[in-house]
């Protein structure tokens, strides 16, 4: 996958969501769910900006929900595409808007759009915003942190999201539960290439 993007110093780790208590855990969660997915179940509390709004997901069974996720692990008729957009911004500056495209079959598509702003005296770039859309309705997508980082390899960087999925399982009793999706990769200026990895 072809990208483009710009130098940064020093490592840093910075959150794409407003910081927040984070959502209460329960054990109410499949042993197969936890135990293959690292799974885990949580109370939903409407408001928290630490996590996506999940009022209006539909219920799904355990066994729908892992369905979904054996799909998404196997990565079957996998496709991959990106996009850059630059524009001007203040004087010495560019917006840099890098949107990349992860889909898995007709039914899994993943959009990850993040901003950076450069500067054209040194070309050292900085995080600006960053976020995640899923086409499916069955699950929400949440980014929770975005991280890029120089190396001792000349032109080489390597970057880190963390994510998760979140489900409404129905049963004899409804719950949430959140699936951690780990993305990383490492880019390189010289050649403009990037590399994506999806952990799930």
């Amino acid at each position: 996958m072809n990208l483009a993007c710009a130098l940064l110093i020093a490592a840093c780790m910075t959150s794409c969501a407003a910081e927040s208590t984070e959502p209460e855990t329960t054990t109410e969660v499949s042993f197969s769910l936890e135990k293959t997915f690292n799974a885990r179940s949580l109370t939903y509390q409407a408001g928290n900006k630490n996590m996506p709004d999940l009022s209006q997901l539909p219920p799904v069974s355990i066994q729908e929900a892992e369905d979904i996720l054996h799909t998404l692990r196997e990565q079957k008729n996998l496709s991959e595409d990106c996009t850059l957009e630059t524009t001007e911004g203040t004087p010495g500056q560019k917006l840099l808007t890098i949107s990349t495209e992860r889909s898995v079959g007709k039914s899994h598509r993943f959009t990850l759009q993040l901003s950076m702003i450069t500067y054209e005296d040194d070309g050292s770039l900085y995080y600006k915003d960053c976020k995640a859309f899923a086409s499916s309705s069955l699950y929400k997508w949440h980014l929770t942190g975005f991280g890029l980082a120089s190396t001792q390899t000349a032109g080489l960087y390597t970057f880190e999201c963390a994510s998760y999925l979140y489900f409404r399982i129905v049963g004899e009793k409804e719950t949430f539960i959140q699936v951690p999706v780990k993305v990383t990769g490492e880019y390189k200026s010289n050649s403009h290439q990037v590399n994506f990895t999806y952990s799930l």
